[in-house]
């Protein structure tokens, strides 16, 4: 009896799994995908980016600080992900959040030798990309999101929550999915 109970039991914990999965999965599938939305930002060197200019490739934007320890460590591997893929339509955007702006941006960008556009952000872009609002208006950086060649947001990563924000190899993973 006590046997023919957990039989049935086992069973039915098959059934349910076998039956949630796909349920989940399609889930997944139906959440909407959010276009991303049009910026115009100056560049650290006094330039102008649009993100017009970037249209039909993989977009990684990348909000920093120069003063995070984390952004520090993060420049030089985005800056190779940047090399490495820029032929097959790839791009790094360097999207500072810093007070003084270009006044700290530009050593930044030198003691990194970073080639990969960097422009100075403002509030407009934080709401557009990350969603702060007054009820939520933080997020931790690096904060990173990745846009697909239709301009679609396929992957937001926050700095403590996913594993992408400060993890190269993981991050280079969904880049070349995204380029095939």
């Amino acid at each position: 009896m006590l046997l023919s109970l957990w039989l049935t039991a086992w069973i039915l914990g098959v059934l349910l799994a076998s039956v949630s999965l796909p349920i989940l999965q399609a889930q997944e599938q139906l959440e909407p995908k959010r276009q991303a939305e049009p910026f115009i930002l100056p560049t650290w060197d006094g330039k102008v980016l649009k993100s017009s200019q970037l249209k039909g490739q993989v977009i990684m934007l990348e909000f920093f600080q120069t003063s995070c320890p984390g952004c520090q460590e993060d420049a030089p591997e985005l800056e190779r992900l940047y090399k490495q893929y820029k032929k097959r339509g790839f791009t790094v955007v360097g999207i500072s959040h810093d007070r003084a702006g270009a006044k700290v941006v530009g050593p930044f960008v030198t003691k990194y030798n970073l080639t990969y556009p960097v422009v100075i952000g403002d509030l407009s872009i934080a709401v557009s990309y990350i969603g702060i609002t007054p009820s939520n208006p933080s997020f931790r950086i690096p904060y990173i999101v990745l846009i697909d060649r239709k301009g679609v947001i396929v992957g937001q990563f926050e700095q403590g929550k996913d594993k992408e924000a400060t993890d190269p190899k993981l991050l280079e993973a969904r880049i070349q999915k995204l380029l095939e």
